[in-house]
């Protein structure tokens, strides 16, 4: 058992961190029985994700899927032990930074409905008709009348997403960074994909799966490794630090083709690591997750039976009593005076 704050943890043989989106199918029938052999194994699978905790654990439930012992949601901003809704560690936005933010973004004719928050395991909305839309299938949603006032009143946030035209949103990007946060642009469908909107999304600079997994190898110290698997730019910071402890990285094969370049060159400069290409089907990377959980099975069986072959203490150093040859004492075998020695 691995002693993490208060909580006890059981020590993993391996562990497996999954992106989720583009990744991890879960309308896959046999995921739950990859889950359980994961498990038997002895291994942890944890997810690292953009999403929220909440998010993550709602679509297992409603899709009746096991939910993993631990979840790293909000890109590492949050990481939960899934088994009691525990927060392991929280990293949250300064609230005065949060509102300079706010109030810049409304000041230059952006749309207070189109700001969105998480506290880690929830996102919170206004309850605009199109905004309600929009999370039609998402339950883990939290409606605002007065999503401004929500923020205002809300102490631990750890993401706040901004949507609107581009040139706001560069303007907002340049913004945000002198308050010295992390930012993430790309285009979205929020509200409408007729909008042609971007999206923003603002954490701490600190803030990253990467982190996360870091963060979560050391306080759990899996015993024979552990490797990553993604595929998009939000999951590089994980795969260099997989790559910087010599594990191995899979990437789907819809990741776009630079992350892929900029991977097996990070590799080769560092010559540690070992990437893998993981081809799509419909199961995305499932099959992938059961068939590298069976390799870290192989490799702890080999090395468990070679330490039981040997039974021995190999540092223990040798010594000649009178009377006694080639014989450890420090393993207990016996007394034998002298002139009985066989």
């Amino acid at each position: 058992m691995q002693k993490i704050g208060d909580k006890q943890i059981r020590r993993p043989k391996f562990v497996l961190f999954m992106d989720k989106d583009g990744t991890t199918d879960l309308n896959d029938k046999n995921l739950n029985n990859i889950f359980n052999l994961v498990s038997t194994m002895g291994g942890m699978l944890i997810f690292v994700t953009g999403r929220t905790v909440g998010d993550i654990e709602g679509e297992l439930k409603r899709k009746h899927k096991k939910v993993p012992e631990i979840i790293a949601g909000d890109n590492g901003a949050v990481i939960c032990f899934c088994k009691t809704g525990e927060i392991l560690e929280q990293k949250t936005l300064e609230h005065e930074k949060v509102m300079k933010t706010v109030n810049y973004f409304i000041q230059n004719g952006g749309n207070k409905n189109n700001i969105r928050y998480t506290n880690g395991r929830d996102v919170f909305a206004s309850q605009d008709k199109e905004i309600k839309e929009y999370y039609k299938e998402n339950r883990n949603v939290i409606f605002c009348e007065d999503i401004y006032k929500c923020i205002d009143d809300t102490e631990e946030i750890t993401k706040i997403t901004l949507a609107g035209g581009k040139e706001l949103m560069q303007k907002m990007t340049q913004f945000v960074e002198t308050l010295d946060y992390w930012t993430d642009m790309d285009v979205t469908k929020f509200p409408k994909k007729s909008y042609q909107h971007y999206r923003l999304d603002i954490a701490q600079r600190n803030i990253n799966k990467g982190e996360a997994v870091k963060w979560l190898v050391q306080n759990l110290e899996p015993e024979y490794g552990y490797m990553c698997v993604g595929n998009g730019a939000n999951d590089v910071s994980m795969f260099k630090v997989a790559i910087d402890d010599n594990m191995s990285v899979a990437m789907m094969e819809n990741t776009p083709q630079d992350v892929f370049e900029e991977m097996e060159q990070y590799a080769k400069n560092k010559n540690r690591g070992k990437i893998e290409k993981v081809p799509n089907d419909r199961n995305l990377a499932n099959k992938y997750i059961l068939k590298k959980a069976k390799a870290f099975q192989e490799q702890i069986m080999t090395k468990e039976k070679m330490v039981g072959k040997k039974q021995r203490l190999p540092n223990v150093m040798r010594v000649k009593v009178e009377g006694i040859k080639g014989r450890n004492i420090s393993r207990g075998t016996g007394y034998h005076s002298k002139g009985r020695d066989r």
